[in-house]
């Protein structure tokens, strides 16, 4: 007989604003927005009590401010939150080996294997939530379910500092009543479509039969079908500390000004893959995948992603696929608002089954990216660059590194 997995999805609540918070104690009990604090920028994390003004992840900042005046708003500090993400696997490590930090402020845990050494599950939920309360001075959300998916769903039913238990049993007649918009994944374009159909709740959903669902969402209408029946065999990883850190880099950019001119975009671009680029060869890491996104003016969100044939450490390979990316997307009558790019599925730059895939061109083009790469950690990043970027200005740094920073992952897929 198969052991019943015990999943828990855990999501610290507002993690932004709340570390702004417990580090500053005159901020306990304001409303706290922490994002790009210019007129275009968006908002990051709220705090609960700036939730109750309708501030939310993603909203443009100008509308937070209309909405709170009186708000204390704060800068992204991209090195204390993954600081303290750090510490914060450290803690959930000790409760399982088998764990995936999906981001910055969330991850899976499988303890089936280790419901013994705490006393049962509830000893063991008791005592993770009080490390993270006594060690970080932050609080968290868990859903625990027998998977991932439900898991996840869970954690966001009973914020802030909320604990849900989903059984075998109760599934999936439990999230029959749910809109389909809680099941991770679908985004605006999927509501509307499934609203077509006459589809808005998961019960609805999960009448549809699969062979529709794919004819009319191809891949993705089958894994619809499968969360509507809330089912999930996606497994939890063995944990190996620090590769959690690296899973992807990425940087984007809120444009000064909206634009949908091709010319102006791909500058911007272009220096946003050397950004990218730099820090993947200063990590020791080639990428498999590169990711564009692109946010319109309506605040419409596209994602493409390209698996190269050989991984790469190269700005300008990462540019040419971003590029071509770049140039497929259909604008209408929108303007791009924010351009980014991220890489990921990273392996060993040092290894030798990838140093066996240079050629002589490209190595002597690595060669030359490492003597810039060296000259601006001597002199400064200003010290040298493209003549094409000479008259940009420099993009402004509102991401936060190796792991997206926020409550919406900055390369999630539509």
């Amino acid at each position: 007989m198969i052991e019943q997995r015990i999943i828990l999805h855990v999501d610290f609540d507002a993690f932004f604003a709340s570390i702004e918070q417990q580090r500053n104690p005159e901020l306990r009990g304001r409303p706290v927005i922490v994002g790009g604090l210019s007129q275009r920028g968006v908002v990051s994390a709220a705090s609960y009590e700036a939730r109750e003004f309708g501030i939310h992840s993603a909203m443009p900042m100008w509308e937070a401010r209309r909405r709170c005046p009186h708000g204390a708003f704060l800068p992204v500090d991209g090195r204390a939150y993954s600081e303290c993400a750090a510490r914060a696997r450290e803690i959930l490590s000790r409760f399982t080996p088998r764990m995936d930090p999906a981001s910055i402020d969330e991850a899976y845990l499988d303890v089936t294997g280790s419901l013994k050494l705490f006393s049962g599950l509830r000893g063991l939920l008791a005592r993770l939530k009080r490390e993270i309360r006594e060690e970080l001075g932050i609080t968290v959300s868990i859903g625990v379910a027998p998977n991932r998916l439900v898991a996840k769903m869970a954690s966001d039913w009973d914020k802030p500092d909320g604990l849900v238990t989903v059984h075998p049993e109760e599934l999936p007649e439990r999230l029959f009543e749910l809109p389909v918009r809680d099941i991770p994944g679908v985004g605006e374009v999927t509501r509307g479509r499934l609203a077509q159909m006459g589809v808005h709740t998961i019960g609805q959903l999960a009448r549809v039969p699969a062979a529709l669902l794919e004819q009319h969402f191809g891949k993705h209408g089958l894994y619809l079908h499968r969360a509507a029946h809330g089912r999930d065999d996606t497994p939890v990883p063995w944990y190996r500390p620090g590769e959690d850190s690296r899973k992807q880099i990425s940087r984007e950019e809120t444009l000064a000004q909206d634009t949908r001119d091709l010319a102006v975009l791909e500058r911007r671009l272009l220096a946003l893959c050397e950004e990218v680029a730099r820090r993947l060869r200063a990590s020791g890491q080639c990428a498999r995948t590169v990711t564009l996104k692109v946010k319109l003016s309506d605040f419409r969100l596209f994602t493409r992603s390209q698996t190269l044939k050989v991984p790469t450490e190269l700005d300008e390979t990462i540019f040419v696929s971003a590029r071509e990316m770049l140039r497929r997307v259909q604008f209408g009558a929108q303007r791009a608002r924010l351009i980014g790019v991220g890489v990921s599925n990273l392996v060993d730059g040092s290894a030798p089954d990838q140093l066996s895939l240079f050629d002589h061109e490209v190595e002597r083009t690595s060669d030359l990216t490492r003597a810039r790469d060296a000259i601006a950690e001597r002199f400064g990043r200003g010290a040298i660059t493209r003549a094409r970027l000479v008259h940009e200005p420099e993009a402004p740094d509102e991401d936060a590194g190796s792991q997206a920073l926020g409550d919406d992952d900055p390369l999630r897929r539509l």
